[in-house]
């Protein structure tokens, strides 16, 4: 036989073997309708705070014509890739397919600029690249945010949390295929010339001791509970120390709560793009207090009002269902990615109030922190439609606290990012 019919004969066997996958999984029920699904409301927060047109100079110019076709596309563009990649019946059987054969060839290189890009590290964590990016628009807007806040006597403090790639631990990677750790570093020196107090986790991690892969999930980006609690800790202590707050980060060791573990019950993002024949799921675990608390837990987009222990806080359906490609079983803190929730410790009286301005990374971090302050409120910008600054006009806290991780720089404005505002600070 010619060897132009064996490649067609090759093509055409591959392809069918694909399509059949393809329908395959078509006919199947969606693993997503076995839990309740989350019933969102729609709150016009843009016009419970509302925007100053006038008086606020940090408002973004009204993009071109142009500038919001270029923003339309690649908002697009991006949806479209994580619907194929992540919601298509039986998309996980190709992505299955073809990552057995990338297993079989030792392929283990991703492309920066694709969606949610991964690669795996020696030691079998998978990781997201970042590229290179122009810092200067996010430093100035945190500049802005801090400026903004003193006006108001209100304290203002950014946190960073690390990406999983170390750039002591992951040379090979760091600075050559991830910029990550790069892009930090720029941005964080810019803040700190323009006098914003911050808090770099990456150096807390390396002081302690504590091995950077291992404060992740192995197949996700997401730091585990266990890393929330230890942060929430040191949030309490960073308070007490700078601030002269009456709290007690002694509450929240480790000691002091029950780990109830889901083994392998897990498959975050990063691995939900790999499959798994390239992975193994990670186990995941819900912490519970060893002692009395009493909070009361508001979601407005949620319809939540409600009181209770700690785990009121938790969405439960979404952890005790094993469900690796249908479920992000992460959503079982705090619910998720919310516009906004309010966290009031009804044990505790000081009086004080924490501002979160925050990526889903700490969405395992707020809870813990709420039990060593009266009130604890956040907002994800992503989702809040609303000024934030007539939000923390109304709200009046202690402090506000922008907490990100790296992924979240370079995207600063809505026409460039539709669909992630994160440092939209107007």
């Amino acid at each position: 036989m010619k060897p132009e019919r064996l490649t067609a004969l090759f093509f055409l066997s591959t392809t069918t073997i694909f399509m059949c996958l393809f329908f395959s999984g078509a006919s199947m029920k969606t693993s997503e309708k076995l839990a309740e699904p989350d019933n969102p409301i729609n709150i016009s927060w843009e016009e419970l705070y509302l925007f100053d047109e006038h008086k606020d100079s940090t408002h973004p110019k009204t993009p071109s014509i142009i500038s919001r076709i270029k923003g339309t596309i690649n908002f697009l563009r991006t949806k479209i890739d994580e619907y194929t990649s992540n919601k298509i019946a039986g998309s996980f059987a190709i992505i299955k397919a073809a990552k057995t054969y990338e297993e079989l060839i030792g392929w283990n290189m991703a492309a920066v600029n694709s969606y949610n890009p991964v690669i795996r590290l020696g030691d079998g964590f998978l990781a997201g690249l970042v590229a290179s990016t122009d810092i200067s628009e996010n430093a100035e807007a945190v500049a802005e945010l801090d400026n903004f806040c003193r006006t108001l006597g209100i304290k203002y403090m950014y946190i960073n949390a690390p990406m999983k790639i170390c750039a002591s631990e992951d040379k090979y990677i760091s600075g050559i295929l991830d910029y990550s750790n790069q892009n930090t570093d720029r941005f964080l020196e810019a803040i700190g010339r323009a006098g914003v107090k911050y808090y770099d986790f990456r150096k807390i991690l390396h002081s302690e001791g504590i091995k950077h892969h291992e404060a992740f999930f192995r197949t996700d980006h997401h730091w585990r509970p266990e890393t929330g609690l230890w942060a929430a800790k040191h949030i309490l202590g960073f308070l007490r120390d700078n601030y002269g707050w009456d709290v007690d980060p002694d509450i929240l060791n480790p000691e002091r709560f029950e780990r109830k573990v889901y083994p392998e019950w897990f498959l975050g993002s990063q691995g939900k793009k790999l499959t798994l024949s390239r992975t193994k799921p990670d186990d995941f675990t819900l912490l519970f207090p060893k002692f009395r608390t009493l909070i009361r837990f508001e979601a407005p987009a949620l319809g939540i009002d409600t009181s209770g222990d700690l785990s009121v806080t938790y969405n439960m359906p979404k952890a005790e269902i094993k469900d690796y490609y249908g479920l992000n079983t992460y959503a079982a803190y705090k619910y998720a990615d919310q516009p906004l929730t309010r966290i009031h410790n009804l044990l505790s009286h000081d009086g004080r109030k924490i501002l979160f301005v925050h990526g889903s990374v700490f969405n395992c971090v707020i809870p813990f922190t709420a039990l060593g302050i009266e009130y604890t409120e956040e907002i994800d910008l992503r989702h809040f439609t609303g000024s934030l600054r007539s939000y923390i006009k109304a709200s009046s806290p202690d402090i506000v606290i922008t907490a990100y991780n790296s992924t979240t720089i370079g995207r600063t404005r809505a026409a460039k990012y539709p669909n992630n505002k994160f440092y939209d600070f107007r």
